[in-house]
């Protein structure tokens, strides 16, 4: 059994595969990463956290065990439940996409926001944040996402596909020109692909670390296929 000291945490081991794209090295300070890679990262957890918070949101105390201490299971769902709420009622309207969702919260923070002029924006952009110090934040709010996705199904759903599937493509050329580091093309993933692919990526992680949890959580099929 895995030293559960010093195992990789849940989101740790999801945001892998993003942050090695995203952070940087450098001869002297250690690794680091642009806020807008920060904000990357931070939406494809909070993201992907929602596509699973909804997927298993009938069996939300068990997926809570993965990160959770033994026995805070339901207090730390409710804890994440009250923040991912708390930070929709903030936001002026509907979400049109998770990164949208973010940015004006984390621009605000900054004291800026996108209608700031462009020069200001892309500096900002590329500011550089330690990584160390900026990983147990993007950790945090993605173990939001399961809250939020457990919480607001529907509308997880609605802001996937809008953002994925039913792309308004004047939106992402205005995100663009606003200093966003979108590419030219979006790439189109359903939601259901991508279930697929963070169930998968679940199961990998519960069968190393928390194999008991592999049937409670249903996810013994993304193992044997």
């Amino acid at each position: 059994m895995p030293d559960k000291e010093t195992q990789q945490t849940f989101m740790g081991f999801i945001g892998i595969p993003i942050v090695t794209k995203v952070a940087k090295t450098r001869l002297f300070g250690g690794p680091y990463i642009h806020f807008y890679g920060y904000l990357m990262v931070y939406s494809y957890l909070y993201e992907n956290g929602a596509i699973l918070g909804r997927a298993r949101r009938d069996k939300i105390t068990e997926l809570a065990k993965l990160f959770s201490i033994p026995g805070t299971e339901a207090e730390n769902v409710n804890s994440l439940q009250e923040q991912a709420k708390a930070r929709l009622e903030k936001f002026e309207g509907e979400p049109n996409s998770f990164y949208m969702f973010f940015i004006s919260g984390e621009l605000e923070k900054i004291d800026l926001s996108l209608s700031a002029d462009l020069n200001v924006l892309r500096k900002a952009f590329e500011e550089e944040w330690p990584l160390e110090k900026v990983e147990p934040l993007i950790k945090m709010y993605g173990l939001e996402g399961i809250g939020f996705g457990s919480s607001f199904p529907d509308l997880t759903e609605k802001i996937y596909r809008n953002s994925h599937e039913s792309i308004d493509m004047d939106v992402w050329s205005e995100a663009r020109e606003h200093g966003l580091f979108f590419p030219e093309e979006p790439a189109r993933i359903s939601l259901e692909e991508q279930e697929e692919t963070i169930l998968q990526m679940t199961a990998t992680y519960a069968s190393e670390y928390y194999p008991e949890l592999v049937d409670p959580l249903d996810l013994r099929s993304y193992l044997d296929g």
